[in-house]
């Protein structure tokens, strides 16, 4: 009788998940052909064969730039070995057939990435059998065989709408294998694999240019169809020109109002602004303020709106550049145990502290020993919640 053991003796499983700021793809350029910064998502899995496996990537936050590229690749590694032995009483001639669909999707992978595998080993002339298992002339061992080694998958696309959000976004891949015998019905074959997949996928994003610093307690609301935004400002320059800009994708913004000082120089000012759409938006608002001083543009901090007045977690850094101490102003009264981490540009953490918080919108992070110069990502999470706020600074001597 035909014994088939498509057993799994070797497999092993790890998930990684990794976030490493980097340089940017050179077809992701932002304005005046400087190179865009980037978010790289690593995951690498190993898992049997016939078997479905979900990644999980988290959506790019809008309100660390301008997301401009994602570019995503697969690569799938491989190896089979098979242990094939003839129970019939005389000898026989096997030919043992490998048959193997790989397919990956996920959104913005069009169409659906697949690849496959067809391949034949032998013939193996066995003796009759000899009643001991797997050993002697009536048994042979295949492989190792490297099946995969290789890239799958490579493609960049500026779709860049399903990345962009607060929670993650899905992937899927699926391992389809069939392995027989061709000879004789009374045969066993036992198959063993260790398959890998590891996918990256890269977020390339532009700066939102040069923080304008004077402006503080930015806020934003959206109500129906009403979106309403206010802010004061510091050190106002009277020919200081402020443009309300709202994105529905967190990539293209537009104008929707303009505000002109009227202040003398040096003083403080309030701003508010209140604007109807026609129908309400669709899923998030992102809102910023462009400010323009001559010929020197900045900007706020992005806003990211939800319907019905809720607003998503945003901080304020400052001062920013950075030379010891870090000050946070978040958009909203915090209470309760929060995590506080700052990475580098490699994702390595160099500063990790716990504070507690009553109904505090601001708080100073107390930086004992700088940092090298450079750009950090500070992360501020909420312990036994998914609420986070992030944001991005320069440390300078």
């Amino acid at each position: 009788m035909k014994q088939c053991y498509p057993k799994f003796l070797t497999y092993w499983a790890f998930f990684i998940l990794v976030c490493i700021p980097g340089s940017a793809f050179a077809q992701c350029m932002c304005s005046a052909s400087s190179p865009a910064e980037t978010q790289q998502y690593t995951i690498s899995h190993s898992f049997p064969s016939n078997s479905t496996t979900t990644f999980k990537v988290p959506q790019f936050d809008a309100t660390l730039g301008t997301l401009i590229c994602v570019n995503a690749k697969v690569y799938l590694t491989s190896i089979i070995r098979m242990r094939l032995e003839n129970d019939e009483e005389f000898p026989i001639d096997y030919t043992v057939k490998y048959q193997r669909k790989d397919t990956f999707t996920g959104p913005g992978i069009i169409p659906d990435v697949v690849g496959s595998k067809n391949k034949n080993y032998g013939p193996y002339t066995l003796d009759g059998s000899d009643g001991d298992p797997f050993a002697g002339p009536d048994f042979v061992s295949i492989g190792p065989d490297t099946i995969y080694n290789q890239k799958l998958y490579e493609a960049t696309t500026t779709n860049v709408v399903p990345y962009l959000g607060t929670d993650s976004i899905d992937f899927s891949y699926t391992s389809a294998v069939s392995t027989f015998a061709i000879g004789s019905d009374n045969y066993a074959l036992a198959v063993t694999s260790t398959n890998r997949v590891d996918f990256i996928m890269t977020y390339s994003y532009c700066n939102t240019s040069v923080l304008a610093l004077n402006i503080k307690n930015f806020q934003a609301s959206l109500v129906d169809n009403d979106v309403s935004v206010k802010w004061t400002t510091q050190n106002e320059i009277k020919n200081n020109f402020y443009e309300i800009q709202v994105s529905e994708n967190g990539a293209a913004f537009q104008s929707i109002g303009t505000k002109k000082s009227s202040t003398v120089d040096g003083s403080s000012a309030e701003y508010s602004y209140k604007y109807h759409f026609d129908k309400s938006p669709a899923g998030k608002l992102y809102v910023r303020i462009k400010q323009v001083d001559g010929k020197t543009t900045r900007y706020s901090q992005i806003k990211a709106l939800l319907a019905g007045g809720k607003t998503m977690p945003s901080l304020s850094i400052y001062p920013n550049p950075v030379v010891r101490n870090i000050n946070l102003q978040f958009d909203e009264p915090l209470s309760g145990d929060y995590n506080i981490e700052l990475a580098n540009q490699v994702g390595q953490i160099v500063l990790r502290k716990r504070v507690r918080l009553n109904n505090n919108m601001t708080m100073e992070i107390q930086v004992d020993d700088p940092p090298t110069p450079g750009i950090y990502y500070l992360r501020a999470m909420e312990a036994g919640s998914r609420k986070v706020y992030s944001g991005k600074l320069l440390f300078r001597r």
